[in-house]
C-alpha cells in the first residue's frame, strides 16, 4: 500500500543546534546594539555631583520613566543642560559689591612662636592672623639684623628666633610684623648723627624715648633694611608705626637743620617709604599705622597726607577715632586697632594690647 503525497509535502525537516544558537546570536547582537545606542544617548544627562553620578533625564523621558508622578512640581525651576550653567561664587551676602572683611588678628610674643605654642594659642581665640613685634618703639629687635646699625647698637636677638620665625612663615597662618620705625631709645644713642637733636644731646619725646631723624639717609636705609630681612623672612605683612616725624613733646626744642626741616617733611616721609617698597621687593606688604595726631593740622609736625597713605599704605592701622577722619578708603583696606577683640565685629580689626 502506497503512501499519498499529501503525507510527505510539509515536511521540511528539524531545525539543528546551530540554527538555534544563530538566531540567539543575532537577537544577542541586536541587543547590543541598542544597548550601545542607549548608553551613548543618555551620556549626556549623566550629572556629576559631590554625592555621586545622577542621571538627570529630559521631561518627555521622565514621563515615559515614571508617568505623571515623575513631572516636575508646579512652579519648580528645570535644571540647565552642560554648557548652559555659568557659576559666580560671591561671599554671602554679596550683592557684587567688595565683601567688608570681618575677623580679627591677635598679636602673641615671639616666644609663642619659638615654644611652638602659637598655633595653639591663636585657633584657641579664634584668631584668624598672627601680629608680632619685631621692633618695639625702645628700638630692640627680637631677630638677630645684618645690619651694621643694629650691631652697633646692641638691639639684636637671637639666631634662635630667625630660624624658628622662617619655619613659622612658610605655614599656613598669615603673619604680621609690627616696625616702630623712627621711635627708638636705642639707635640715636650710638648713632647721633642719625638723631634729632636737641641743643648737644639726643630730643627726647613725651614719653622719655629718643627719635631716628626721617630725615638722614642712614636712618632711612637702616629701618628699610630691617624691612628687607623681615620680608625675606617670609612675613605677610608688615605695619610701620611712627614712620613720619613725631607730632608729640617738645617739638620746638628740636634742633632745626638738615635732619629737621618741616618744609621738607612729607618729601622726605615718601622717600623713606619709596626706600621701603624697594627693600621688601613685593615679598611683603607694607601698611601704614596713624594716630589721629599725625592727620589734619598735625600733618605739618608729621609730614603725613592722605595722598601718601593711599599711595603707600596696602591697608591702613588705627583705632575708631583715626579711621574715622579717613575719607576714600575702603572697609577692606582699614584695620581698626583694639586692646581685645569684640564679639559682634562688623570690620577687621588688630588685637594690639596698650603700652604699658
Amino acid at each position: 500500500m502506497g503512501h499519498s503525497n499529501r503525507d510527505m509535502g510539509g515536511y521540511r525537516g528539524r531545525r539543528t543546534l546551530t540554527d538555534i544558537l544563530k538566531l540567539i546570536a543575532i537577537i544577542l547582537g541586536i541587543l547590543v546594539i541598542l544597548a550601545a545606542a542607549g548608553v551613548i544617548y543618555l551620556q549626556r544627562y549623566v550629572v556629576y555631583t559631590d554625592e555621586g553620578t545622577k542621571l538627570e533625564l529630559p521631561p518627555f523621558l521622565q514621563m515615559l520613566r515614571g508617568g505623571d508622578s515623575a513631572r516636575e512640581p508646579e512652579g519648580s525651576a528645570s535644571l540647565p543642560g552642560p554648557g548652559d550653567l555659568s557659576i559666580d561664587i560671591q561671599p554671602a551676602g554679596s550683592q557684587s559689591e567688595p565683601q567688608e572683611a570681618v575677623g580679627f588678628a591677635l598679636t602673641l610674643p615671639v616666644s609663642a612662636v619659638v615654644d611652638g605654642s602659637a598655633a595653639g594659642r591663636l585657633a584657641e581665640a579664634g584668631a584668624d592672623a598672627l601680629i608680632l613685634e619685631m621692633k618695639s618703639r625702645d628700638g630692640r629687635l627680637a631677630w638677630l639684623s645684618e645690619q651694621p646699625v643694629a650691631r652697633r647698637s646692641r638691639v639684636n636677638g637671637t639666631q634662635e628666633v630667625n630660624d624658628a620665625l622662617a619655619q613659622w612663615n612658610a605655614g599656613e597662618v598669615y603673619t604680621i610684623a609690627r616696625v616702630c620705625c623712627f621711635r627708638d631709645d636705642s639707635a640715636p644713642y650710638y648713632n647721633n648723627s642719625q638723631a634729632l637733636r636737641r641743643g648737644n644731646g639726643n630730643w627726647k619725646d613725651e614719653l622719655g624715648l629718643r627719635w631716628l631723624s626721617p630725615a638722614q639717609d642712614d636712618a632711612q636705609a637702616y629701618i628699610a633694611g630691617l624691612c628687607g630681612e623681615l620680608a625675606a623672612m617670609g612675613f605677610d605683612e608688615i605695619i610701620l608705626e611712627d614712620f613720619h616725624f613725631p607730632v608729640q613733646g617738645d617739638l620746638d626744642k628740636i634742633t632745626v637743620g638738615k635732619s629737621y626741616d618741616a618744609g621738607q617733611f612729607t618729601a622726605q616721609v615718601e622717600d623713606f617709604l619709596t626706600q621701603v617698597q624697594e627693600a621688601v621687593q613685593g615679598k611683603s606688604a607694607v601698611s601704614l599705622r596713624i594716630a589721629g595726631a599725625d592727620l589734619g593740622a598735625g600733618s605739618a609736625f608729621s609730614g603725613v597726607t592722605p595722598e601718601i597713605l593711599e599711595r603707600f599704605g596696602h591697608r591702613i592701622w588705627g583705632d575708631q577715632e583715626s579711621l574715622s577722619a579717613l575719607s576714600g578708603f575702603e572697609s577692606g583696606q582699614t584695620v581698626q586697632i583694639v586692646p581685645q577683640a569684640e564679639e559682634d565685629r562688623t570690620v577687621y580689626q588688630a588685637v594690639i594690647p596698650p603700652e604699658e
